[in-house]
This record gives C-alpha cells, structure tokens and sequence, in this order.
C-alpha cells in the first residue's frame, strides 16, 4: 500500500500512534470508541490521546486515510507581552505553549482540496519571487516596474497565507494538559457526537 506523508492508513495490522485506550477489534474491525470525544458548539473536544472516527472531519464521509497534525497552542493574552519586549514574549511562549499530537480523519476528495491549496501557495509565493527579481532588473531602464517589486512582495505572503490557512483543515482553540479543543470540523461530524459534559 502506497502511504502518504502525513497519512496513516487504519487498515494497517499494527499503528504505532493508535491509543488502546481509544480501539477495541471486535470480530477483526476495529471499532473506535468515541466516549472520549466531544462537541461543544461547533467545536471538538477531544483527550489528547483519543481515536478520533474513521470518519472525513471535513465531510464526515468514511475514510481509512489519516492525516497527521502537530497542534502547538497557547492564551492569546500572551500576544499582549510583546509590549514588553519581543524576547519576553518568546520566553513565555515558549514555556506556556501546549502541545498535542493526533490523526484526523479525510477523504480522497478533501486530501486532493489540502494539496491543491499548498500547490497554489508555492506557485503563487515563487511567482511573486520571480515578479520581484523582474521589477528589481528592469527598474532602472523603465521606472514604473517598480511597483512589480511592492506587487511581487505582497504576492508573496498572500500565497504563503493562502496555502498554511487552507491546507491546515483544523486548528486548535485551546489545549491543556488533558484536551484539545479543535475548531473547523463539519457540522455533521459534530452532531454524531454527545454534548460536552462540562461548563469550561
């Protein structure tokens, strides 16, 4: 079986990131248990170490491909201490930062929207390289290619923006030392799910 980077395949014999906590094999299937995963509003929580479904977090369609995401979180109030200097606010990122790692659920339709979007952003970022280096060559022969240079330069981080928000498929609102919230999963794969038992 060909295995994408980034991608577990559930109908591996042996998965080193699954949870035991998390599958049981019930007549040879695996069923996942979901007692470990939530929805509160339109996000999802989940124990850090829980299987999520075999389930598209995009579509909720049925799928055996994984993809897998290191979330890396912390308050946004810490934004705040870059007041205080840029080293300080590194520091205590660095410290409160919360990490989690797990394996969402997409379908081959939703793996092919990832890879097209991350496409369109290295080819929309090194076209806008190649737009600056024309601007900077012709600058001094036709004045107005100057403005290539400030286009090229704001091409650039548009394509960069574009391909990390529309490739990233779910991001964290919050994690702790137990749970990850994640934010943009559908709403039909929330609604499979019970209600989050607790007040925060």
């Amino acid at each position: 079986m060909f295995i994408h980077r980034g991608e577990l395949p559930i109908s591996s014999p042996v998965n080193p990131y699954e949870s035991p906590f998390a599958t049981q094999v019930v007549d040879g299937q695996q069923i996942h248990d979901t007692s470990n995963i939530w929805r509160k509003g339109k996000i999802l929580v989940m124990r850090i170490e829980a299987q999520l479904p075999d389930r598209c977090v995009k579509s909720n369609q049925p799928t055996d491909r994984r993809l897998r995401r290191n979330l890396q979180w912390h308050h946004p109030a810490i934004a705040l201490t870059i007041l205080l200097g840029l080293l300080v606010y590194i520091i205590l990122a660095l410290i409160l930062t919360k990490k989690a790692t797990i394996h969402i659920g997409l379908s081959d339709e939703w793996f092919a929207k990832r890879r097209q979007a991350i496409l369109i952003g290295w080819v929309t970022a090194l076209g806008s390289i190649a737009l600056g280096v024309i601007g900077i060559m012709m600058v001094d022969q036709v004045p107005a290619c100057g403005w290539l240079i400030l286009v090229g330069l704001i091409t650039f981080f548009v394509g960069i923006i574009y391909g990390a928000v529309c490739a990233k498929m779910v991001s964290p609102s919050r994690i702790d030392n137990e749970y990850v919230w994640l934010k943009g999963v559908c709403p039909e794969y929330l609604a499979e799910l019970p209600d989050w038992p607790h007040a925060y």
